[in-house]
């Protein structure tokens, strides 16, 4: 009975300490991959990482880099990394079925968006919305999509006023 008992509890602490040495490994990788995208971002204005390993940068102003990644597919599963995240960029993620988002600077507008369907975020600071270029004003993406909340409206929107 003992031997059985010892055995049950050596069994329970074997799958405790392989998942927690697994889940440190992983996480380990994580902050690597996280940090390697961060860093790419530094010189690129949109990077989006695969899970199979694919990495594709884009380094166009404005919301030009996700309408130019739509062009050729999706977003589908994807980890983007982008410099700057209002509520027209969080849609357009949404309509091309991005997976998780990591921005330098995310708008309090963009938060219900990914929130709602589920794409997971990070920033490096929020603001209440994001700014035109010039500085003295709403951003006119924002301003276009102040009132949509669907991201295949919104991307059909935008598509016209501001894509290629």
């Amino acid at each position: 009975m003992k031997k059985q008992i010892f055995l049950t509890v050596s069994a329970i602490f074997l799958v405790f300490a392989a998942s927690f040495f697994g889940c440190s490994a992983k996480s380990k990788n994580n902050d690597m991959f996280f940090n390697e995208m961060k860093e790419l971002l530094k010189s690129h204005a949109l990077v989006v990482a695969y899970d199979d390993g694919t990495v594709k940068t884009y380094d166009d102003k404005g919301i030009q880099p996700l309408f130019k990644h739509l062009e050729s597919g999706n977003f589908k599963g994807a980890y983007v990394f982008d410099k700057v995240t209002g509520k027209a960029s969080a849609l357009i993620l949404v309509y091309g079925e991005a997976a998780r988002l990591h921005t330098g600077i995310l708008s309090k507008e963009a938060i219900p968006v990914l929130e709602k369907y589920n794409v997971k975020y990070s920033a490096d600071k929020i603001v209440d919305y994001i700014i035109n270029r010039s500085g003295d004003d709403k951003c006119p993406m924002e301003k276009t999509v102040s009132d949509i909340d669907d991201p295949q409206e919104a991307y059909i929107t935008l598509k016209e006023r501001f894509g290629q």
